[in-house]
């Protein structure tokens, strides 16, 4: 049985209330539109579901899930993907070519849709690059760009670390601080997005798997992975949830720049800057 795109959603559309009410569903997309999206192939239900379920039931719920739209739709090949765990860049392809078909939580479906098209805007400014440049310049272009990167991550840190040092720290010395601390990341994301690019490595999944994709040809260890890592979830709260901003505290300051200082060190003692 061939059906077509549109087909296939007005028949979920119509039958997502029972396909989905005696699941752990909380809200579902059924894909409209998947051409021009080759991540979506042959899935035609994204749901996320309940955070309270276990990451390793996803697979099961999956299956579930696809067993019910072959019974309910007849489809020979009935995709469902649980959206809780899955890339950002999935999350974006499917609020692409989807549409909401159910939802039992609007608030937790808005935040949700509102969450990945911030990150997915942010991340793709700075994956966006010019023109690759020729393999004989790449080492001379990587170190002036990085050169230059680096010089300001360096900038922030200074003014970050002066600010820790002010004799009182006034609300509006903290808010100076984080925003230091959130442009510094950003630059060290920026560092790796270009270091990636130059050598023609993997493209990240997501804004934590940046560094990850560094450490996969030996640019930086572990350690410094681990640090930076956890770097861009402080980074996340400092961007998208502003609310919980104040929750990074001036006391901790300092070893957060510590961990930035440890990451340009390495950049520079790889590239021998």
């Amino acid at each position: 049985m061939n059906s077509k795109p549109s087909d296939i959603f007005e028949r979920l559309q119509e039958k997502a209330e029972d396909i989905l009410a005696e699941t752990p569903t909380l809200f579902a997309y059924g894909i409209a539109f998947p051409d021009d999206f080759p991540a979506l192939r042959d899935v035609q239900l994204a749901a996320y579901m309940d955070p309270g379920l276990p990451p390793e039931s996803y697979f099961h719920v999956e299956i579930r899930l696809e067993t019910l739209l072959e019974e309910m739709l007849a489809l020979p090949v009935a995709g469902a993907r649980i959206l809780n765990a899955a890339p950002l860049t999935f999350h974006e392809a499917v609020l692409s070519a989807g549409r909401v078909i159910y939802s039992r939580d609007e608030r937790d479906r808005i935040a949700f849709e509102e969450g990945v098209w911030t990150k997915y805007f942010d991340l793709r400014h700075m994956l966006a690059s010019g023109p690759q440049p020729a393999e004989e310049d790449a080492v001379t272009i990587r170190r002036e760009e990085v050169s230059e990167r680096l010089e300001q991550l360096e900038g922030h840190i200074g003014r970050a670390r002066g600010l820790v040092d002010a004799p009182s720290i006034e609300p509006i010395t903290q808010a100076a601080g984080r925003y230091y601390l959130q442009s510094a990341i950003t630059c060290c994301l920026a560092i790796c997005l270009n270091l990636s690019a130059t050598l023609k490595l993997r493209p990240p999944r997501d804004m934590a798997d940046i560094p990850e994709v560094l450490a996969e040809v030996s640019l930086l260890d572990v350690d410094v992975v681990r640090e930076l890592t956890r770097l861009i979830t402080i980074r996340d709260q400092l961007v998208y949830d502003p609310g919980k901003a104040e929750t990074v505290q001036s006391h901790e300051l300092p070893d957060y720049l510590a961990s930035l200082e440890r990451f340009a060190r390495a950049i520079r003692e790889r590239l021998e800057m």
